[in-house]
């Protein structure tokens, strides 16, 4: 479950070449160095398959993915936007019902607060992603020392449970949201793990 589980840590590589020039001080001393931070803008899509966890989606072009080890399937990265994908097998009965749904979601969101006493929920509801039973959480919270805004989709199927959680700085958070972030969990296609993940 989100905020229950330890993200593993995300390190964003440094663009090696720009950071070598700008320390030799070639060329114009007022070139100001590359913007680091800022999410790109997805240039196009493709789509990235995970049989083995019976996950597919459309992932942004041009931004970094690196495939995971169980039970973080994929994380998808540009400046300060990430995407983590996470599949959680399940031996519990997962909720379907709107009040099944509304418990996990409480559930979630004591979870939360309990970890992180900066957290604040934005918005929360039951849903429908990839066709199947969902939770969706917006809110603020500190992410390795840092404010970001999520969205953590929580989508019940195939015996587990399939986190897709989203962020960026709040500058940046409804641009990308729009471009990017929905656009993937609309993509999202679940389906049963082919052998063991």
């Amino acid at each position: 479950m989100l905020w229950a589980r330890m993200r593993l840590p995300l390190v964003l590589a440094p663009l090696a070449a720009s950071a070598a020039l700008a320390a030799t001080g070639c060329g114009n001393d007022e070139t100001p160095p590359p913007d680091t931070t800022t999410p790109g803008p997805a240039l196009g899509s493709e789509v990235k398959s995970y049989p083995r966890h019976g996950i597919s989606f459309r992932a942004p072009a041009g931004w970094n993915l690196d495939d995971g080890q169980a039970p973080l399937v994929a994380t998808i990265a540009t400046g300060q936007a990430t995407i983590a994908i996470w599949r959680y097998p399940r031996s519990e009965e997962l909720p379907n019902s709107q009040a099944e749904l509304k418990a996990a979601r409480d559930a979630l969101l004591t979870a939360a607060k309990r970890r992180d006493d900066t957290f604040r929920e934005i918005k929360s509801a039951p849903a429908e992603i990839a066709g199947k039973p969902a939770v969706q959480i917006r809110a603020r919270e500190t992410i390795q020392g840092q404010p970001r805004v999520v969205r953590s989709t929580h989508v019940y199927a195939d015996g587990a449970e399939v986190v897709v959680d989203a962020f960026a700085g709040a500058d940046d958070f409804r641009r990308v949201d729009a471009e990017v972030f929905r656009p993937l969990l609309r993509s999202l296609r679940l389906q049963a793990p082919q052998g063991a993940p």
